[in-house]
């Protein structure tokens, strides 16, 4: 039933549509995610990832892959590490995806990960050519140390290939040496001898005749090594989204493990829902209404659990805008 289409009378009314929104609430994954490696050619401050030199098998992603489309699972995405690590598996995953008839998402890339401009236009095109026809998502910030030549490079060459002058966008980590992050995205737009908006870090661009890549920004969740850098506990709570960002996705990690989300608590045990290895999507979600803390932020939010703690006794550092530092907070301290 579409509540939109409901003409709203009364309070009762009212009252019975709010129920039943708070009864279809739920993890419902909208995305099949990949992270095929977390082998990456950078070396972050704000990255707490361990760069294994494992690689998701090919063959159980590209089962798990069908058994998704199945179950209604319309989008694929890739990141890492670094995924054009593992370019076969990306082409390999690609191919499939297209033959299923599936959507894709984006591919979060530094794109620095190359040696040379052949290097890069080889895998492009072997990638343009396996049939990916998503977007490319470019970390740019001051975390992110990578060339900018060769990012420069790198969109300049995916708009070659593809022919679309907005493949490519750019994800820019906000909170956080903010300067720095606008020097730097001042600094690609000369190399590409485009326009930076006014304000990139708000709904931002960079643009020229034949370009125009868009901007995003990232909050950073003062979490690991990030906690160096910034107080996550900044005196005002965030506004509950129900994971809507990083979260309702089959997450894939490279050893087969599934997360609900790829925010920064996504290590925790409890955020485990299974493995591709041997659940099926509908186990995984089975799993996932089975894990009370699991459901509970996707039905209810963090806020009523954050209620329900303090009604017991249980004191926080402070209060945070960032929803992904409490859940971190939640799965290291609280047991």
């Amino acid at each position: 039933m579409d509540f939109r289409a409901v003409e709203i009378r009364d309070k009762r009314t009212i009252f019975y549509v709010i129920i039943n929104m708070m009864k279809t609430r739920r993890f419902q994954p909208k995305e099949v995610l990949f992270c095929p490696t977390t082998q990456c050619n950078l070396r972050c401050a704000h990255c707490d990832t361990k760069q294994l030199k494992r690689i998701i098998s090919t063959k159980t992603a590209l089962r798990f892959l069908v058994a998704c489309k199945k179950a209604g699972i319309k989008r694929v995405g890739f990141t890492g590490g670094e995924p054009f690590l593992a370019l076969d598996f990306l082409c390999a995953i690609t191919k499939r995806t297209v033959h299923l008839g599936m959507l894709f998402d984006r591919i979060m890339t530094n794109a620095g990960w190359f040696k040379n401009q052949k290097e890069l236009t080889q895998a492009l095109l072997r990638l343009f050519r396996s049939g990916y026809d998503g977007n490319f998502s470019i970390s740019v910030d001051a975390f992110h140390r990578q060339s900018l030549l060769k990012v420069a490079c790198f969109i300049n060459v995916a708009i070659e290939i593809w022919k679309r002058p907005d493949i490519v966008s750019i994800a820019a980590v906000k909170g956080a040496q903010e300067t720095e992050t606008h020097k730097r995205l001042s600094a690609l737009a000369r190399r590409l001898h485009s326009r930076l908006s006014s304000s990139p870090l708000r709904n931002g661009y960079l643009k020229r005749n034949g370009l125009f890549v868009r901007i995003f920004s990232i909050d950073l969740s003062a979490v690991g090594k990030a906690a160096q850098l910034k107080d996550g506990w900044d005196g005002k709570w965030f506004r509950d989204d129900f994971c809507a960002g990083p979260g309702n996705v089959f997450f894939v990690l490279p050893d087969g493990r599934v997360k609900p989300c790829c925010g920064f608590a996504g290590d925790a045990d409890i955020l485990t829902l299974g493995s591709i290895k041997r659940d099926s999507p509908k186990k995984l979600l089975q799993n996932a209404r089975r894990n009370r803390f699991i459901a509970a932020i996707f039905e209810r939010g963090f806020h009523p659990l954050r209620k329900q703690l303090e009604s017991t006794g249980i004191s926080f550092p402070g209060k945070t805008t960032n929803h992904c530092l409490f859940c971190d907070y939640l799965t290291r301290y609280l047991k």
